[in-house]
């Protein structure tokens, strides 16, 4: 009886760590898509500029933030806060920092880009939902996002022009 559970066990452990891994990185992607998405809304309900920040953004210099999110707002699309900035500190910080590996073990921001593959601070919607640069005056863009799991699992999460989000 002990030898069957052994064997079992040994079965269904390879079994069982792959769908935790699975599930982390649906997860991860799932909570992203949804935070991009309330960006947006937000964008389009009270009109501004509104945002995901990513730590991946090249002016970060705070290697801390190299996984973490966060939503913001720019009254111009090119005023936004400082990285150290709070919910509690400043009205156009919407959500403190997400880390994504304390969420989802295992899962990091692997890339933010443009359209031109430039690594960027991450999607911004302006007033009618379009992702735009933040720029004066801000111009449409593509904005690619890349999660990666340390299995070596990757998810592609892209927000298009008209401010989309598409996800796997």
């Amino acid at each position: 009886m002990m030898a069957m559970l052994a064997v079992l066990a040994s079965v269904s452990m390879p079994i069982f760590a792959a769908t935790l891994q699975g599930s982390r990185v649906n997860g991860a992607v799932i909570q992203l898509d949804s935070d991009i998405r309330s960006a947006r809304a937000l964008a389009l309900s009270k009109g501004g500029f509104y945002g995901l920040h990513s730590g991946r953004d090249p002016d970060i210099a705070d290697p801390a933030l190299l996984h973490s999110y966060r939503i913001e707002y720019s009254p111009d699309g090119v005023t936004w806060p400082a990285t150290t900035a709070t919910t509690g500190s400043s009205t156009a910080v919407i959500t403190d920092w997400q880390n994504l590996p304390t969420q989802f073990t295992g899962m990091t921001v692997q890339s933010v880009v443009d359209g031109a593959a430039n690594p960027i601070g991450g999607p911004i919607f302006n007033s009618i939902g379009a992702s735009v640069t933040p720029s004066t005056p801000p111009v449409i863009r593509s904005v690619t996002m890349t999660l990666a799991h340390s299995s070596g699992a990757t998810k592609v999460i892209q927000i298009n022009p008209a401010g989309n989000v598409k996800r796997p």
